[in-house]
């Protein structure tokens, strides 16, 4: 039997799509932008280029800026903009370099297609593995055309432990070739594409795919629309169907999501929602879940665009939680329950068909984290001695709310007593710069805790202050070097003294949830400044009552044998 699906592809809002700005006739008397971004090797570089541009054009200028954080844009940056306008309207043109990870190449990407704007004839470079983020960042901010050139070298293995004489040997038998490249970039008449671009085909998002079960299924693995399991069929019935669980209308955008920047529309979320067996109670979750990685804590970015193992987890408190049915109890962090394992599946899938993500392509993560196929838990309602979670962050009890996050590192620690617990939290090993946690405690570890006058506040900071490690664990000089020092933590002189291994508690939280078998904890540790956590409001529909009892029949039951 055929049947005729909604695509979960995105569209993409193309009104303001923009052309070059002219490209300069010569480059002598000229003063050229050099733009770096935060990691030191940028600036190395441009120095280089610098020399070779200087042989050719005697009366060649220079003015050097770089661009010291990661995040915001250039274009969102309060603070910096006075500096950065003064410096862009004594420049002619702008070499941008390097982005030599995938987020910040799509960071650079984003700022040299508002250079680009601003009316500059720009060129950006970036590494053959980076190069794709990169496109993904001048086409996200809808200036297709912009020029870019690759270029590989061997001090970025090394990543910031180089010096200007290291770079300029690495650099100095491909330099001339390089130069030949930036100038033509900056010299060379525009193509009629180039001036005016052509807005991009949208027929995969517009479209309606057509075929028998099977088909479908081939298809969207092969559109790159699911992992290759198989999906729900997002028939125009059972779409509508979904979008019962929200009062929005279907076409608005709730976000436009890197580093495709695809319109995350209510129906959209709908067809993903379906895809991965979700019922029309998960809407609000999901709804607040693409919410919520907009808030300033997430460097959502940093995860679509990741070199690192970061994964998404979504968790979910309030009366919601068992509402839908979400699992708090026995085997806790096992996808055993419906809500649990689609509302997880649904947000991978959001984030992939919104956001344009491609493994090896823009998801360019070394290791990858499991929880990119989804992860959904809750925090349980009832046997939670300190009160749920989005309490913590500033909303009522009776809230409902989605809280993201995006550790790596999964442990489980069974103890006794509240020491022990203590001791095994402060070994905790994570990686990244300013990590965080999110802390597990059963029932029963929870009931210790809070007996014993612990907050889950007091729990988190006591583990800022007495989880270590040598300063020898520390890579001070790339953090120094990369625009990373800790704001809140003074790195050691002496690599013989410990320091923190959490910098601050802001990336840190916990919640309840597992058995009853005795006291247990499990932590997921690392994200951090990359990773949150946010924690956005869920907005119930006005028949959620009507809707939960209409949903109430899938429970999960089990044959007796």
């Amino acid at each position: 039997m055929n049947y005729e699906v909604i695509s979960p592809w995105a569209t993409i809002d193309c009104s303001d799509l923009a052309g070059l700005s002219p490209r300069l006739d010569d480059l002598n008397g000229k003063t050229i932008g050099m733009f770096g971004d935060f990691m030191i090797n940028a600036t190395y570089m441009l120095r280089e280029v610098e020399k070779e541009l200087k042989k050719r054009y005697p009366d060649i200028k220079f003015s050097y800026i770089r661009y010291l954080v990661e995040k915001p844009e250039l274009s969102r940056n309060e603070e910096f903009g006075p500096v950065f306008q003064k410096w862009i309207d004594g420049v002619d043109a702008v070499i941008s370099f390097y982005g030599s990870v995938p987020s910040s190449a799509l960071f650079l990407g984003y700022n040299t297609a508002y250079i680009e704007r601003l009316g500059k004839p720009a060129v950006m470079m970036t590494t053959e593995r980076t190069y794709n983020p990169g496109v993904r960042g001048v086409r996200g901010r809808l200036v297709p055309g912009l020029r870019i050139l690759k270029y590989d070298i061997a001090v970025d293995r090394v990543r910031g432990h180089v010096t200007q004489e290291i770079v300029g040997e690495a650099m100095k038998n491909d330099l001339a070739g390089l130069t030949d490249q930036l100038v033509s970039a900056l010299t060379s008449p525009l193509s009629a594409e180039e001036a005016r671009p052509t807005p991009p085909d949208q027929g995969y998002a517009e479209n309606p795919v057509c075929g028998t079960p099977e088909e479908i299924n081939r298809i969207f693995y092969t559109n790159g629309w699911s992992n290759g399991m198989p999906v729900g069929l997002p028939t125009r019935e059972a779409v509508n169907e979904m979008l019962k669980g929200t009062d929005l209308p279907p076409d608005y955008v709730v976000a436009k999501i890197p580093p495709m920047m695809g319109c995350a529309t209510v129906e959209k979320i709908a067809v993903n929602a379906v895809m991965a067996g979700c019922l029309p109670t998960y809407m609000p979750v999901l709804i607040a879940a693409v919410k919520g990685v907009f808030h300033e804590d997430i460097f959502l970015e940093g995860w679509t665009c990741s070199q690192s193992t970061w994964g998404p987890v979504v968790t979910v408190s309030g009366s919601i939680v068992r509402d839908i049915g979400l699992n708090v109890d026995d085997n806790f962090l096992s996808p055993y329950y419906k809500a649990n394992a689609a509302i997880g599946r649904a947000f991978g899938y959001i984030m992939m068909n919104t956001g344009g993500i491609r493994p090896g392509i823009e998801d360019l993560s070394e290791m990858g984290h499991e929880f990119r196929l989804g992860f959904c838990v809750g925090d349980n309602p009832e046997q939670n001695p300190w009160g749920p979670l989005h309490e913590d962050f500033g909303l009522e009890r009776d809230d409902n709310a989605v809280t993201m996050f995006w550790p790596q590192e999964h442990r489980a620690i069974q103890k006794n007593n509240v020491a022990d617990f203590l001791t095994e939290l402060c070994k905790i090993s994570v990686i990244g710069w300013d990590p965080g946690a999110m802390f597990i405690f059963s029932p029963i570890a929870a009931k210790m805790f809070a007996d014993a006058g612990w907050t889950k506040q007091k729990v988190i900071d006591y583990v800022v202050e007495y989880a270590r490690r040598p300063g020898t664990d520390v890579d001070i000089k790339w953090l120094i070097g990369n625009m990373h020092e800790p704001e809140t933590v003074s790195l050691p002189e002496n690599m013989n003294h410990a320091t923190r291994i959490f910098w601050s508690s802001r990336h840190m939280f916990a919640i309840v949830g597992g058995g009853m078998a005795g006291p247990m904890m499990a932590v997921l540790a690392g994200g951090g400044d990359h990773g949150g956590p946010s924690c956005t409001k869920i907005e119930l529909p006005k028949n959620w009552e009507r809707l939960v009892a209409d949903y109430r029949e899938y429970k999960l039951g089990y044959i007796d044998y």
